[in-house]
């Protein structure tokens, strides 16, 4: 995420061994359009602007961010940003990634209403913390003092920064998360489905069947697939090549593997099956990916 000429990051904690959360300060030049390359991750994150304004994009959904506003984007979405038509101003913003797997190992592990919904609901857990909203207020300045910590050695703030990141979840439940919470109808039904979610996630890269992921969840294969589709909105072999997907982009940005290697790793034994997966979740192909980081 670094173009030498008009777009530099600064002040950045890094991700480490212990420390499940990154903080990341962008500036652009005003010549320079694209404001945030097109990118998922497996950690949720807090995009925040601090001068200019936005056009933010989350799975094709449009968000025009200006300076104050933040917006939540839930973990594995694809996302991106550009300069607002006319805007030649200098751009800078901040950004919080986090995963909140360690948030969600502090709850019981029949699983708890903080987190359903980035399973099943995904899009509708994007939020857009506008700062012109009194009931931002709140979420707005825990994310702005987190931030205060980007300059600091992550051994001195570590603990202080997974704590502010629990009060920010805490108000982002409260003003948002709660009401997908409510909505869902069936819990039993949920909690059912995301037995074969967790193990996706965590057998991403064995060849799964659908026979086994319905066993999993305790139904028929054709109940599971409808269910499946009616709550997260595609079927379960969709969600488990998204999960690769993202998987492979963590590859392709962070080690030197060979794309074919990466391929392999992430569960797929066809390297033109995994291209074509690739360009169509990401809009791009695995090596044009990897030259944008």
């Amino acid at each position: 995420m670094k173009n030498k000429t008009s777009l530099h990051t600064e002040n950045i904690i890094h991700k480490t061994g212990s420390s499940p959360f990154s903080l990341h300060h962008t500036i652009i030049d005003p010549d320079f359009n694209n404001a945030l390359y097109l990118h998922c991750h497996p950690e949720a994150e807090f995009f925040i602007m601090e001068k200019g304004k936005v056009d933010f994009y989350v799975e094709g959904s449009y968000y025009r961010l200006k300076e104050g506003d933040a917006i939540f984007i839930p973990p594995g979405m694809l996302h991106n940003a550009v300069r607002c038509e006319g805007d030649k101003k200098l751009i800078k913003y901040s950004a919080i990634v986090f995963s909140t797997e360690p948030m969600e190992r502090c709850f019981p592990a029949s699983g708890s209403p903080y987190f359903e919904g980035l399973s099943f609901h995904r899009p509708e857990c994007i939020y857009t913390a506008l700062s012109g909203k009194s009931e931002n207020k709140k979420l707005l300045s825990e994310i702005s003092e987190i931030l205060k910590y980007r300059n600091k050695e992550v051994s001195s703030c570590e603990l202080t920064i997974q704590g502010l990141l629990f009060v920010c979840w805490q108000e982002l439940y409260n003003i948002h998360l709660s009401k997908i919470h409510a909505a869902t109808d069936d819990n039993t039904l949920s909690k059912d489905l995301l037995r074969s979610m967790d193990y996706m996630q965590l057998h991403y890269s064995e060849p799964l069947s659908l026979k086994q992921l319905s066993e999993i969840s305790g139904y028929s294969e054709s109940y599971y697939c409808h269910s499946f589709h009616d709550y997260t909105g595609s079927t379960p072999f969709e969600h488990l090549n998204r999960i690769r997907i993202v998987k492979a982009c963590e590859f392709l940005s962070t080690t030197d593997k060979k794309i074919t290697d990466i391929a392999s790793l992430v569960g797929f034994n066809n390297i033109s099956y995994f291209n074509r997966t690739f360009t169509k979740v990401m809009g791009a192909t695995p090596s044009a990916y990897r030259k944008t980081k």
